[in-house]
């Protein structure tokens, strides 16, 4: 009797991959001051290693097609970042760790669009949010669980130690990918697969969306939705990319670290499916001028924290919390608007000019906090990715007043 086929079983052979990256998420900056390097290595080697995801995202997408195979990627992906996990406690100067970092982000580019392109293959049409939202729920909590346990093996081992235990996880997506995921020979239809976020915890997203091939530029009816994307994207690296080196100045230990890291992304894995099911009842850009709203207000926590050292804990807290919450609303409100106003002819085009901003507003977010923080301060880094975060309501005011009240979107 044979076993009914489950088309999303592989799902779950995503766990330990998810686990041993949550884990790791935090300890890569904390790595980079350990062995002497300030805000701007840190910074440095956050941008080589999105610049290294970006890059690994074409090459990946384009060999996939080329060869129309994903699966063999997909294990890649997994193998490659296990390893590459490995190689970190190696690792003894900034430099190290900047080629180290750039190998791992270039193999989970390898795993970022391939997931999207099965689930429309083995799902059918009417299945696709659902899965997706199901295959990103699973990749979160496991993201979660692998901070929880970076939290009590910090208890017992090293900061190297405990990469090579991630690491050593990670290798178990191997053998269950090998097992449960099927090879999916398919075409990419960017006008069918709208674009979708891939991950659902943003503190650790070296490629904002999938980037598969390098688009034609278009802006269409979305020049103030990718003008205020690179403004979102360069004040949000501000922000993540400076906020544990702030916490390691301020005298926090890793486990403090991993406490707040587990707040912020379990709340973002929380509230995930159901900003998306609250589309159905207000428009995209209405619930995304909400969530900026929101992520200002988080950001300017910080240089007041900064002001008021009794409380620093506290707010430091709430702001990394209300940070997390908040990337629910921009995240899927900017899914939503793309993927439903588009027109099907442009939808292609000017998917991948807004996965192209994202990347490009990361990675210079990345680079220029380091520097920022550096020559001028945390309160100074912090301020300014309050003040972007507030800029970037501003082109999408005549927008809100434009998009429809209403749009069916199903979670």
């Amino acid at each position: 009797m044979h076993r009914r086929f489950n088309p999303g079983e592989w799902f779950y052979s995503f766990i330990p991959f998810k686990v041993s990256m949550g884990g790791a998420a935090p300890l890569v900056p904390l790595l980079v001051m350990d062995i002497g390097g300030g805000p701007a290595d840190v910074g440095v080697v956050n941008a080589i290693g999105s610049t290294a995801s970006m890059i690994g995202g074409l090459f990946w997408g384009k060999l996939s097609d080329r060869l129309n195979r994903r699966k063999v990627f997909l294990v890649t992906g997994f193998l490659g970042t296990a390893i590459s996990t490995l190689l970190f406690p190696l690792a003894h100067s900034v430099h190290q760790i900047m080629v180290i970092n750039a190998i791992y982000t270039f193999f989970i580019a390898a795993t970022i669009p391939i997931p999207i392109l099965i689930i429309t293959k083995v799902f059918r049409l009417e299945e696709w949010d659902w899965a997706i939202g199901r295959f990103n729920e699973i990749g979160g909590w496991a993201w979660v669980g692998g901070m929880v346990i970076g939290l009590l093996l910090d208890q017992f081992l090293s900061l190297r130690e405990i990469f090579i235990f991630l690491g050593i996880i990670g290798f178990f997506s191997v053998p269950w990918g090998l097992r449960t995921i099927r090879e999916v020979p398919l075409h990419l239809s960017r006008e069918k697969l709208g674009v979708y976020a891939s991950y659902v915890v943003e503190k650790f997203r070296y490629i904002p969306n999938m980037i598969t091939h390098l688009p034609k530029f278009s802006w269409g009816q979305f020049r103030g939705l990718y003008f205020s994307t690179l403004l979102f994207w360069v004040g949000g690296m501000l922000y993540f990319t400076q906020f544990p080196v702030l916490l390691k100045a301020k005298g926090f230990d890793t486990s403090a670290i991993y406490l707040m890291s587990i707040g912020n992304s379990a709340v973002s894995a929380f509230m995930y499916t159901r900003v998306g099911k609250r589309l159905q009842k207000g428009g995209g850009y209405e619930t995304l001028v909400k969530g900026l709203l929101f992520r200002t207000a988080a950001f300017v926590i910080i240089p007041i924290a900064i002001h008021v050292e009794s409380m620093f804990a506290i707010l430091a807290f709430i702001s990394y919390l209300l940070a997390g919450y908040t990337w629910a609303f921009i995240g899927i409100s900017t899914t939503s608007i793309i993927s439903h106003e588009a027109k099907a002819e442009e939808r292609g085009t000017l998917i991948g000019t807004y996965n192209i901003v994202s990347s490009i507003g990361a990675i210079a977010g990345n680079f220029v906090s380091g520097l920022i923080t550096e020559y001028c301060g945390f309160i100074a880094d912090f301020s300014i990715a309050s003040l972007l975060i507030a800029l970037s309501i501003v082109p999408l005011l005549g927008e809100k007043v434009k998009s429809p009240k209403k749009q069916v979107l199903e979670w």
